[in-house]
């Protein structure tokens, strides 16, 4: 627990009247001072809390949280997860949607304070951030920043963001899991279930994600699954230039590659092995992977949607599965 004189300022802005808070405050600084007088409790300052911290975490141990509202009651879950690679956000009231991610592996240098370019802007740039760049709605025809993925037959498409549902997190040995209940996708003319797990095994650097198909109203259909990640970089809501982006898709027999220059195009490559971003102004190579057959693809935005976007997309039938792998490094 962080204490400080802080939550004793009348200046904050508060949710309770002052007074029950302050009250509140001080009961429990009484209560945590009869623990330490009993030897029960230790208080450190934070540069010691960083030391007793240093001893007992090894480096990349990742630290993650599966949160649930308890205050409100509304059973909303949210997945915090940061290791030496990234620090990331899985949002399940948009069916575990992405919706922060930060490039940590980039190790950034970026001087803030007075006398340095970002005076107040102290923020570590994300490469997602839908609170700051719409998310998956927009009221225009762009798209927002979102790492997510579709579901589709025919011409109907349903991206799981719409689709709300829950998670339980269970421990592998080093790897971590994030299991999420399955949602129902209803079509015209029939329906299915899919689920997603994520898989997060430490020191990898990368986070695996399984989207399967567990059953169908019409088994022998052909679904269409398109995992897919749209990002940008920044600290505000504020674009950034995106000039001297690289987009690239390596396959088996062909590759594609463009300069982002906010031109709208597209390109699509069969038997993928790699969908990349090579996002120099922050030091940072973006790549998605898939296991098995697939396809890969990138589009490049325009200058009132400035984003990019990587997707891998596989045909699959009832029981079906693509499981790809997501991965943040250091570009130099």
């Amino acid at each position: 627990m962080y204490v400080g004189p802080g939550w004793m300022s009348k200046g904050g802005r508060w949710e309770s009247d002052y007074a029950f808070l302050l009250k509140s405050y001080k009961d429990g600084m009484a209560y945590y001072g009869e623990l330490k007088k009993q030897g029960l409790l230790e208080d450190l300052t934070m540069s010691e809390f960083a030391d007793v911290y240093r001893q007992d975490r090894p480096y990349t141990r990742p630290e993650c949280t599966l949160w649930k509202d308890i205050l409100y009651g509304s059973k909303r879950q949210m997945f915090w997860y940061a290791d030496p690679s990234m620090r990331f956000f899985l949002y399940m009231n948009q069916g575990g949607a992405m919706v922060d991610l930060r490039p940590y592996a980039a190790k950034l240098i970026r001087p803030c304070g007075v006398g340095t370019k970002a005076n107040q802007d102290a923020s570590y740039p994300f490469l997602v951030q839908s609170l700051y760049r719409a998310g998956f709605f927009t009221h225009y025809a762009g798209e927002g920043a979102v790492k997510s993925c579709k579901i589709g037959h025919s011409s109907e498409q349903v991206d799981l963001c719409t689709c709300r549902t829950l998670a339980s997190f269970s421990e592998e040995g080093d790897t971590r899991i994030v299991t999420l209940d399955p949602v129902t996708i209803e079509f015209s003319d029939f329906s299915i279930r899919v689920q997603s797990i994520f898989r997060l095994t430490e020191g990898s650097g990368e986070v695996e994600i399984i989207r399967r198909v567990l059953d169908s109203t019409k088994p022998d259909v052909d679904i269409s699954i398109d995992e897919y990640i749209t990002a940008c970089y920044g600290t505000t809501e504020y674009p950034e230039d995106l000039t001297g982006v690289r987009l690239s898709l390596t396959g088996l027999e062909k590759s594609e590659s463009i300069d982002y220059a906010y031109q709208c195009r597209e390109a699509e490559v069969d038997n993928i092995q790699c969908a990349e971003a090579l996002i120099p102004q922050v030091d940072t190579h973006l790549s998605m992977r898939a296991h098995g057959q697939a396809a890969g693809y990138f589009r490049e935005g325009f200058s009132f949607s400035p984003m990019y976007t990587l997707g891998i997309t596989k045909t699959v039938k009832a029981k079906g599965e693509l499981r790809t792998w997501l991965k943040v490094a250091k570009a130099s």
